[in-house]
């Protein structure tokens, strides 16, 4: 039985690295570190020039993190990026996988047939095709988009829950002033990310209903 435990282990390894090293995240070492509960939780460490804090590696129940960032953080702000990597690893691998590959169908199909669309407008084809194009695309875009806002904003939710609203807030705000701040990562946080505010307002308003109470 051991053995069967440290294959499944060493198989676990083996694909997390892959998956690190085809998304430019090459893994330099193992480690842990401290959920707000105390609790200690593995990591895989990775450092770059990147803007990427951290990711949740799909199927392998693992979090790479960019410990050239994280090093430089405030604890608040550590504490913000572990707990919203953890409730990325908590949810299910199917129900994951699922979204996940929703979410990246919906983008590469949505935004093909919008290219589509635009080129066909230029070319005059007929309005009914482009409009057809267009609508399509932009349906699939959009589906795309909430369900990876979602998935972004109840990790949020659950980081917010574990380390406290002030905490959140202050952790937040330090995490944007260490990441990029040009145009493109700005974009990027307004299109799929809640601002820390937004999520503290959410957060009282499922509060008040009955949610995240324990």
């Amino acid at each position: 039985m051991r053995s069967l435990e440290d294959l499944a282990e060493r198989l676990r390894d083996g694909y997390t690295r892959l998956f690190a090293r085809l998304t430019g995240t090459p893994i330099e070492e193992r480690g842990s570190v401290e959920l707000s509960s105390g609790e200690e939780m593995e990591v895989y460490w990775f450092s770059d020039d990147s803007a990427k804090f951290g990711q949740n590696v799909l199927f392998a129940d693992a979090i790479i993190i960019n410990r050239r960032l994280f090093d430089e953080l405030p604890p608040e702000s550590k504490q913000v990026v572990i707990e919203h990597e953890r409730s990325h690893q908590q949810r299910e691998p199917l129900i994951r996988g699922a979204w996940l590959g929703l979410v990246l169908s919906g983008f590469s199909v949505g935004l093909v047939s919008l290219f589509y669309a635009g080129l066909g407008a230029a070319l005059g084809a007929q309005t009914s095709a482009v409009a057809e194009a267009a609508y399509f695309g932009s349906t699939l875009t959009f589906v795309a988009w909430g369900l990876n806002r979602a998935e972004e904003t109840v990790a949020d939710l659950d980081a917010i829950h574990a380390v406290g609203e002030d905490r959140f807030i202050r952790g937040y705000e330090a995490i944007k002033s260490a990441s990029d701040s040009g145009v493109i990562a700005a974009i990027q946080r307004r299109l799929f990310y809640n601002s820390p505010e937004a999520t503290k307002r959410l957060y009282h308003s499922l509060h008040n209903l009955g949610f995240y109470t324990d």
